[in-house]
């Protein structure tokens, strides 16, 4: 158990701390050994980098046999290779959900997800395991384009800052982050003398909120006097036109990669090549064609389905991801990488919605970003927009008697400073497309 996963329950309560007394208590934090804060797995995994000696198939195995000797969903499944288990999704897991978990254990963190695809989901992660794994990966991925842990960094992605407030420093990561929901001509002018003053080293952003953190800028005729490593991305597609405007504004290198809440697999860019390369120390990738057969020709399109390591409470084996991806040709890389790696991912769009005074904000940061409590009552979920901030939502709960309908419209509204009128309708279901697609925005309001 490290010290992180022991002081999580009280997140909640240091977030609504007064701001001096989250500085001091943060810096403390900050200046902790990194085996009191991430424990143990922390260095076994960072040596598992390093030394390769724990190949991606010696660690599939011990997955593979954890699961079929403690969890009722797999017990006493016979199998040769990964291909004898079944593929599951989202809708398997959540109806058969006990069935998933060693109930034998109590070491478990309870995760949700938003979904990009419209689909919410519960799951549990592993105490002492989870978070120290993902965030000795990040120390090593973020530190290819120059990253140190305790580096000065801004952040502007989808969390809600405390006292809704435009912008907040945070001592534990040295953080300076902003509101990605309020920025607007009226304010950015006060966010630039803030970001200029605290001088951060790297960027770490949705590429939706940082398009929108550009244009305001720009439109404002300010100057951002910073001088930016690294530009971290995740969480949304980047298109090409975005990446070299980001590159060119800002004078600095581009790590984006793909990966997701449950932590199964991680694909990132390096400094030599824009494929995602597909680490094998981290969890097991395989594209399937619409017949579920394994592709491994380079430049078809298959579904990523995906099977993590490290979690032996609730092990998610050849899980559906809802995306989609094709791999490169490239199997060596300059940057040292020998392996498969992805040329191009699918599903991971930009979509927008608009409030009343015109403002445009990304869905990742609107609903992905949040983690509502509520997501675990929700199967599907889709929002409809026609005019300038109104917003129809329409969701399949698992309990209608037990959805805080209130509490969620409200803590969507005070994200975004009441600037959007939300009608909320629950449905039994929500219409797919001929392809049997879920459209998760139906946005008519033209661009």
């Amino acid at each position: 158990m490290s010290l992180e996963d022991n002081l999580y329950p009280f997140l909640k309560f240091y977030k609504n701390l007064p701001l001096p007394i989250k500085v001091i208590i943060g810096k403390l934090y900050s200046v902790l050994p990194s085996k009191l804060k991430y424990g143990e797995f922390y260095f076994r995994y960072k040596k598992r980098i390093i030394d390769k000696k724990e190949c991606r198939d010696n660690l599939l195995k011990v997955q593979l046999k954890d699961a079929t000797e403690n969890i009722p969903f797999y017990k006493g499944l016979e199998y040769n290779s990964i291909e004898d288990f079944p593929i599951v999704d989202k809708t398997l897991i959540r109806s058969n959900f006990t069935s998933f978990i060693d109930s034998s254990r109590q070491d478990f963190i309870k995760a949700n997800t938003g979904g990009t695809s419209g689909n919410p989901f519960e799951f549990y992660l592993e105490s002492g395991v989870s978070r120290s794994k993902e965030k000795a990966h990040f120390n090593w991925y973020w530190g290819q384009f120059g990253y140190k842990e305790g580096d000065r960094i801004l952040m502007i992605r989808g969390e809600a800052l405390s006292g809704d407030q435009l912008y907040e420093y945070q001592a534990i990561d040295n953080k300076l982050a902003i509101s990605c929901y309020l920025i607007n001509a009226s304010n950015i002018e006060q966010v630039i003398k803030e970001i200029n003053k605290f001088k951060p080293k790297f960027i770490h952003a949705y590429p939706s909120a940082l398009k929108i953190f550009i244009k305001c800028i720009d439109q404002n005729v300010l100057k951002l006097d910073v001088d930016v490593k690294s530009i971290f991305l995740g969480s949304e597609g980047l298109l090409l036109k975005d990446k070299n405007r980001f590159e060119t504004y800002f004078n600095a290198k581009i790590a984006h990669w793909y990966g997701h809440s449950e932590r199964l697999v991680h694909a990132g860019n390096c400094l030599y090549s824009d494929d995602f390369h597909i680490y094998p120390f981290y969890g097991y990738l395989e594209l399937l064609d619409e017949s579920n057969n394994v592709i491994i020709e380079a430049k078809l399109k298959g579904r990523i389905i995906a099977t993590g390591f490290d979690n032996s409470v609730m092990p998610l084996i050849r899980y559906d991801t809802g995306d989609e991806a094709e791999y490169s040709e490239t199997i060596e890389c300059n940057c040292g990488f020998k392996g498969r790696s992805l040329r191009k991912i699918y599903g991971r769009g930009q979509d927008y919605i608009y409030l009343k005074d015109k403002t445009k904000i990304s869905l990742t940061a609107f609903i992905f970003g949040q983690h509502f409590e509520e997501f675990e009552l929700i199967k599907e979920i889709q929002l409809e927009q026609s005019t300038y901030g109104d917003l129809l939502i329409r969701i399949v709960t698992t309990s209608m008697a037990d959805f805080k309908k209130d509490k969620f419209i409200s803590k969507l509204k005070k994200s975004v400073e009441e600037k959007i009128e939300i009608e909320l309708q629950f449905v039994s279901e929500i219409a797919k497309t001929k392809r049997g697609k879920q459209v998760f925005l139906i946005q008519k309001i033209k661009k």
